[in-house]
């Protein structure tokens, strides 16, 4: 496995054909391509392609609304199922399609929205002679014209189904208004030949307020980010696609997967940034990727401008921040940034999370909030940074390229020709001096994390644990803290244990290290959290290497006498899992660590208390009755319950 400063094993990808991607009009690519490319989706597209042959076939009606921030997928959803339907046999004969244009600009009554429906029917099928036939209209009072407009509508239909797909629905009911959507909803409901299958950033108020026309119409579908392994079958998808094989085996690699990993945290899941880092994986086209992305956020700059228009002060104010934060953040840190408030920043955060600016995070009592839409935090940075070089680019050569490549690029005069070289200088200078952990490795651990207290199966941990053993650490502290992480895992993966034996000298530096730079940290309101981390990699350590362990247990234990209630809890709370032989060695290491100690007043009042503490847990967990614990103290009483302990039958 190579290190940071080794030219990499990844292979350089030789695309064998041509693939065009489209990032914004996917209805531009080949079917065949849209199909390939599709994931997570399938299940999605095949209950709305069978509602809507049913809807034409029958006269049950089914309506879509796919709902999804800007570069989700609806497009390439709308797409793939336009395909499909025209391909249908059941739809030849039976139905009609009209798929209007993605911003259908000046349809401001339900009058142009027929003729914009006329017009792409004519577009579609010429032989019917629409153009022809709408002619006439032109020439008579809007009334007039309306009423001859929807008649011509229904004489084209006769007895098939006009299925209309629709782009931003939002924007066109904007455009409608109350009573363009009154008269739409009143056609349906009369003539009941129409199928709208439609899309839309965000729930609106045209179908989620009761009192709207088309509240309850729509069977509406809420399109998810892309998962990490949904990134990565996209990825693999468009490398076989283009007859890249070398790629597609790295991207089967632990290191591969890695990568992928860390950009995957630096997308948030959304689809068209992997479309476009897809194509630009080899150094040869490392030159096209910022104007890629630079194309992508201009592109989208001017709908978030509007859209942040639309926005009162406080709100924007909470926005920003939330840009600048790239996180989950708590009311009351979001409130005083913001000078707000706590009770105002709630109601205003209420109200984003309505619009769908925001999303939150339930964390037990707390809620956290972030960004729904991460496009959105890009384009703000660019007009923030003034022509620095974006942070989600520089990230992203930071994890897919090692540094002898990135300098290996700068020393090609060619490529310094075509690509601002601030880019890879600046990824360079994070690689070299930055003080943060290694992204590659920040995301593993974030999901290894996640993972642990999301209870996933063994089989997923274990895979993960897997790719972070098979990467070599970027530097001796990365090394260190991930022999730390690694330890932690040993109680639920016991086949750790080989790999730890190798990076055991790491592991006791680094907790030597890790009980120094608590002490810093300690407090009471911490300490029994900070403990018990402290004694499970301890404990673990134990199965590697005695003496390594004997190395740690006394500066640990002198950590432990600051708070002496705190660590006597933390120490039940840390060994209630092991069996019962391995609890009692805990207890007697402890204790001959302490010996020495022992003169102490803290070493005698910190023991009185583990046996204390130790005897009314045991006798609550074997007994269920809480009544046992009103023999500690207060603080004591109170610790414990924090620990939240499943009462169970169990004999300590």
């Amino acid at each position: 496995m190579k290190k940071k400063n080794e030219p990499s094993a990844q292979p350089t990808p030789m695309a064998q054909k041509a693939l065009y991607l489209s990032h914004f009009t996917p209805s531009m690519m080949q079917p065949e391509t849209l199909q390939q490319m599709l994931v997570q989706r399938q299940p999605l597209i095949d209950a709305c392609y069978d509602d809507v042959v049913h809807s034409v076939t029958t006269r049950a009606k089914h309506h879509y609304l796919f709902v999804g921030p800007r570069g989700i997928g609806k497009t390439h959803l709308i797409s793939l199922l336009h395909y499909r339907l025209s391909t249908s046999e059941d739809i030849r004969k039976k139905g009609l399609i009209a798929w209007m244009r993605e911003e259908e600009w000046g349809v401001t009554s339900f009058f142009e929205l027929v003729l914009r429906i006329l017009r792409t029917l004519d577009q579609k099928s010429p032989e019917l002679g629409i153009a022809a036939r709408t002619a006439p209209l032109y020439e008579l009072t809007l009334k007039q014209a309306e009423v001859q407009g929807t008649s011509l509508l229904l004489e084209i239909l006769g007895d098939k189904t006009l299925i209309v797909l629709l782009e931003n629905l939002d924007d066109l009911f904007d455009q409608l208004g109350d009573a363009g959507q009154r008269q739409f909803r009143a056609f349906i409901q009369n003539h009941p030949q129409l199928v709208l299958v439609a899309t839309t950033p965000a729930l609106f108020a045209g179908v989620s307020l009761q009192k709207s026309p088309f509240y309850g119409f729509f069977d509406i579908q809420a399109l998810h980010d892309f998962s990490l392994e949904d990134v990565v079958s996209l990825l693999k998808k468009i490398a076989v696609e283009r007859g890249d094989s070398a790629l597609a085996d790295f991207i089967d690699t632990p290191e591969g997967h890695a990568r992928i990993r860390a950009v995957h945290h630096l997308a948030e899941g959304n689809p068209r940034i992997y479309v476009i880092f897809a194509q630009f994986l080899s150094r040869e086209a490392l030159d096209e990727l910022v104007q890629a992305v630079m194309h992508t956020l201009d592109e989208l700059t001017p709908y978030y401008q509007a859209r942040m228009k639309e926005l009162s002060g406080q709100q924007r104010k909470i926005v920003e921040y939330l840009v600048n934060y790239r996180g989950a953040a708590p009311v009351k840190q979001i409130a005083k940034a913001c000078f707000i408030t706590h009770q105002t920043c709630s109601g205003q955060l209420k109200q984003l999370r309505e619009k769908r600016y925001v999303r939150s995070i339930e964390q037990g009592r707390e809620s956290y909030y972030e960004l729904t839409e991460p496009l959105m935090r890009l384009c703000m940075e660019v007009k923030q940074q003034r022509g620095e070089p974006i942070g989600l680019f520089v990230e992203i050569l930071r994890i897919w390229y090692t540094e002898t490549e990135l300098d290996d690029w700068l020393a090609n005069e060619s490529s310094v020709d075509r690509l601002d070289r601030r880019y890879v200088l600046r990824a360079l200078e994070l690689m070299r001096t930055s003080q943060a952990a290694d992204p590659i490795f920040r995301a593993q651990i974030n999901d290894l994390l996640a993972c642990v207290e999301g209870a996933a199966g063994l089989d997923e941990i274990e895979r993960l644990i897997e790719e972070i053993t098979r990467m070599v650490p970027a530097s001796e502290k990365a090394r260190q803290a991930r022999a730390i992480v690694l330890l932690s895992m040993l109680r639920l993966v016991p086949n750790l244990k080989p790999p730890l034996l190798l990076e055991v000298d790491y592991i006791a530096k680094a907790y030597l290290t890790n009980i120094d730079k608590q002490a810093s940290l300690l407090s009471k309101s911490n300490a029994v959290e900070k403990y018990r981390h402290l004694l499970i990699g301890a404990i673990n350590l134990f199965h590697i290497d005695d003496s390594k362990a004997a190395l740690i247990f006394p500066e640990l234990v002198k950590l432990m006498l600051r708070f002496p209630s705190h660590a006597a809890v933390a120490v039940i709370g840390s060994i209630l899992h092991y069996e019962k032989a391995e609890r009692a060695r805990v207890i007697d290491e402890i204790i001959r660590f302490i010996d020495p100690l022992s003169t102490k007043d803290s070493a005698f009042k910190f023991l009185r208390i583990l046996e204390r503490v130790g005897r009314s847990i045991a006798n609550w967990l074997n007994t269920g009755d809480e009544k046992n614990l009103l023999s500690l103290p207060k603080e004591e009483r109170g610790l414990v319950t924090a620990l939240g302990l499943k009462v169970e039958k169990r004999t300590l």
